[in-house]
């Protein structure tokens, strides 16, 4: 039995999409180091408080919860630029070295000016992480790219919530200094992972067809389909073989593949800080202080975290099952009943206080606002929260995806400062009936605008969402069908390459890489002849026809 289950394992790691998970994986971590970042103030803000450590005012307390995200667009467009003329690995491994630097100052802080300074380094570190959506978008096959962006989020959620537990059992100092081991282990296990094919068929340096086929066959361990998705990414990239691949003209974030994404971007982003959904991340135990819950803030933010984790595995899994549209309406919707519901309810009680006149009555309503709190929380990571960042890694063409995917978590993160920064004077000047009724407002728009507006990727390939954004713009009837009709040529395409993969096994061939590197496709039975020449990844499979005495050919693909 266990000897099946080991045989099964080893053949999704050499045949299946193993490998794609471990890189996937190793590269996701550094999403875990964010999640801490965000949850952090969480747990910062009220054991300073208690403690009276030094003695903070409202000001310096939103300071230290707002310098987190501060820096991060600083981040974002570095870790662009980084990823564009470096590589994805290298940004993703820098990324980690300001996450270590600024845990450490502040786990031996001794003053309030090393908070700032640790939660400042630490929001440039959350930044620059953000190639690894673009990484992940690059190596994962279209039915698989949901899953594997969604877990992201996922590795987020685990971050929040490992901080809100050992937040509640251990001191601030000790919390910050075990945030380090993950940062360690990201800037470790990266570095076994491949570079992603994109990326090295873009630098035009020599061995880089070699390099790149290399990538691809580590990652889906099948010639047939490596010189596919070899031959897309060489006629995607070099049809201008005198221009610099990662020097893209300027007129190209200007055209309409372009714009139209950053627009759509721009406001999904915006709608979802304004619905409060980092609001409630960084302010979680404030919250349910605001709230009037008489329950112990630190249990109710760990429930919360709990949601978090639990619903962003859950999400993950619906991300690859249905549309993304469909989950960023209902999650949005989800999100204005729940917010309403808890302010008719603060409302209602703040017009008549006979409704809280007994104890049993006092109760009912705290258990209804946390049951309130909890499904926006749920509702919030069925789509609006994760599928924002898996689309920055999607939407844009692949001669400006870094610039633009940075520029783009820049402004986000730009709307996630000003969110988290101006939610103490909101409480102030509006009170908590009035910020809640504006994350209502915002999540029902954002329902709206995700409607009409909303393009869906959901198995499409990235070349595919490109073309989408230039018929939309460029007079095409119908850009949704274009889309489909895509898709559908990329299907016959994929069924070619099985059959391909069929015949092969069929006549038990088998590859090896010889002295000098070349691919050769070992003579089967039933008359089969294979060549492999030029000294290049140029495979040519033949079959000998016995009626007519002459080679067919049954697939050629050659790499230029």
């Amino acid at each position: 039995m266990i000897a099946n289950q080991l045989m099964h394992i080893k053949k999704i790691w050499n045949y299946g999409i193993g490998r794609t998970i471990i890189a996937v994986f190793c590269v996701h971590s550094v999403s875990i180091s964010i999640g801490i970042c965000q949850g952090y103030s969480a747990i910062l803000l009220p054991q300073l408080n208690k403690s009276n450590e030094y003695d903070l005012t409202a000001e310096e307390m939103s300071w230290i919860a707002s310098l987190g995200v501060i820096t991060n667009p600083f981040g974002s467009i570095l870790s662009g630029l980084l990823a564009d003329y470096f590589g994805r690995k290298l940004s993703i491994q820098l990324s980690t070295l300001p996450f270590i630097a600024g845990w450490l100052c502040i786990a031996f802080s001794s003053n309030i000016y090393h908070l700032y300074a640790g939660r400042l380094i630490t929001g440039i570190a959350a930044g620059m992480s953000a190639a690894c959506y673009t990484y992940v978008s690059e190596v994962s096959e279209p039915q698989h790219r949901g899953l594997f962006q969604a877990l992201g989020p996922v590795s987020a959620s685990f971050g929040i919530l490992f901080t809100y537990v050992f937040g509640t059992f251990f001191h601030w100092h000790f919390v910050a200094f075990i945030s380090l081991t993950f940062a360690i282990f990201t800037i470790i296990s990266v570095h076994f992972v491949p570079e992603s094919p994109a990326y090295l068929i873009s630098t035009n340096k020599s061995k880089s067809k070699e390099k790149t086929f290399d990538s691809i066959m580590w990652f889906r361990r099948s010639v047939a389909q490596a010189q596919q998705e070899y031959q897309t990414l060489w006629a995607q990239t070099h049809t201008d073989p005198k221009s610099d691949k990662r020097c893209p003209n300027l007129k190209n974030y200007f055209k309409a593949n372009t714009v139209k994404p950053f627009i759509i971007m721009v406001v999904l982003f915006f709608l979802q800080e304004m619905s409060g959904i980092y609001t409630v991340l960084f302010y979680a135990v404030n919250f349910f202080q605001e709230a009037d819950l008489s329950l112990d803030e630190n249990v109710s933010s760990i429930i919360v975290g709990l949601i978090r984790f639990a619903m962003s595995i859950i999400a993950a899994f619906l991300i690859n099952k249905f549309n993304r549209r469909t989950l960023c309406m209902v999650s949005s919707g989800g999100m204005a009943l729940t917010l309403g519901a808890i302010l008719i309810s603060n409302l209602a009680v703040t017009i008549n206080h006979d409704l809280i006149s007994n104890i049993t009555s006092q109760q009912i309503l705290q258990i209804f606002q946390l049951i309130c709190i909890l499904l926006n929380v749920l509702f919030s990571m069925t789509g609006m929260l994760p599928i924002p960042w898996i689309l920055v890694g999607e939407m844009f063409p692949m001669s400006v995806r870094c610039i633009m995917s940075g520029l783009v978590i820049c402004i986000a993160q730009c709307f996630i400062f000003l969110s988290v920064k101006i939610y103490p004077e909101m409480i102030s000047q509006l009170s908590f009936q009035g910020t809640v009724g504006i994350f209502a407002i915002s999540s029902l728009l954002a329902l709206l605008f995700t409607k009409f507006f909303l393009p869906e990727t959901k198995n499409k390939t990235l070349e595919e969402i490109e073309q989408y954004f230039t018929d939309s713009l460029l007079g095409s009837d119908n850009p949704e069908k274009q889309m489909e009709q895509n898709a559908f040529r990329k299907f016959s395409l994929q069924h070619h390459r099985k059959s391909i993969d069929l015949f092969n096994q069929s006549n038990k061939l088998k590859s090896f890489k010889d002295t000098n590197n070349v691919i050769v496709v070992k003579p089967g039975s039933n008359g089969v002849v294979n060549e492999a020449f030029d000294q290049k990844y140029e495979c040519f499979d033949g079959r000998l026809d016995s009626s007519k005495n002459r080679r067919r050919s049954t697939s050629m693909i050659k790499i230029n």
